[in-house]
């Protein structure tokens, strides 16, 4: 990873996902690109040269005070101002940027579809190839030491998430807990997948854990609460974000209830 991509609405929101990013171009030596979409009502109609005047310069007044902090941080940073639909806009920022990671606020909405800024956010998700940080809205930023990353040992397209998670891992000097909830009767996938596990993983902490339970969702929040974990990892799917392992209640449990920052990664081509 070389650079963190900020985008920003210059919500609360956004502001406390701005404490993470710090932290982690801090921890990484990485530079911070700060964004800011900005988009007519669909209602307007008449594109009216004077508003997106007024918009343009509220965006690019707005983005130079995070750029003020951020740098008086010791981080180097750049901002954008881009007019636009912001999924749209980050989806092209994160093309031409394929080694930079992207940190956003959540809102404090129920289901996957309103966990990150935005109202299509969990195109976000589907959309974006590079790993997505959500950050609770009341979360408060303390050193990352445990990271849960859950799997259904079905992948064999996960490579390239394990070593962005080693690599994340590996800024804080976290150790990763891997949680596989194995439905009553359901098969060992565990055992095959281990090797890529111990392979990409070699030079972090890491152990695995296997429980059995029928109420999958439950069972990852109390083991994120039981082990204090400070992060909660997960795989998206080329065609859609996973369902049933991951879906939305699970993910408002986690996100607003006990405010566990969100590592969305996702499998290779």
């Amino acid at each position: 990873m070389k650079r963190i991509i900020f985008p920003t609405d210059f919500s609360e929101a956004a502001d406390k996902a701005l404490e993470f990013a710090i932290e982690i171009c801090k921890r990484a030596n990485l530079e911070m690109l700060i964004v800011n979409a900005y988009d007519l009502p669909y209602a307007q109609n008449v594109m009216s040269t004077s508003l997106i005047d007024i918009m343009r310069e509220n965006s690019e007044n707005s983005l130079k005070e995070i750029a003020d902090k951020v740098k008086a941080a010791g981080i180097p940073c750049s901002t954008r101002s881009l007019m636009g639909n912001p999924i749209r806009v980050i989806k092209e920022i994160t093309k031409k940027d394929p080694e930079s990671g992207v940190v956003m606020g959540t809102k404090g909405a129920s289901g996957i579809e309103e966990v990150l800024i935005g109202s299509n956010a969990a195109s976000v998700l589907q959309s974006i190839d590079v790993p997505v940080l959500a950050i609770p809205y009341k979360a408060e930023f303390r050193n990352i030491k445990r990271i849960v990353y859950c799997t259904d040992f079905r992948s064999n397209k996960n490579d390239r998430a394990l070593r962005r998670l080693a690599t994340l891992a590996g800024f804080f000097g976290a150790e990763i807990m891997i949680l596989h909830v194995q439905l009553e009767g359901q098969a060992d996938l565990a055992t095959e997948q281990r090797h890529k596990f111990d392979h990409h993983l070699k030079d972090i902490p890491y152990s695995f854990h296997i429980l059995k339970s029928n109420n999958v969702e439950q069972a990852i929040l109390d083991f994120t609460k039981e082990k204090d974990a400070d992060m909660l990892a997960l795989l998206t799917r080329k065609y859609g974000v996973i369902r049933g392992l991951f879906h939305s209640s699970l993910t408002n449990k986690v996100a607003f209830h006990s405010q566990l920052p969100i590592l969305a990664l996702h499998e290779s081509e």
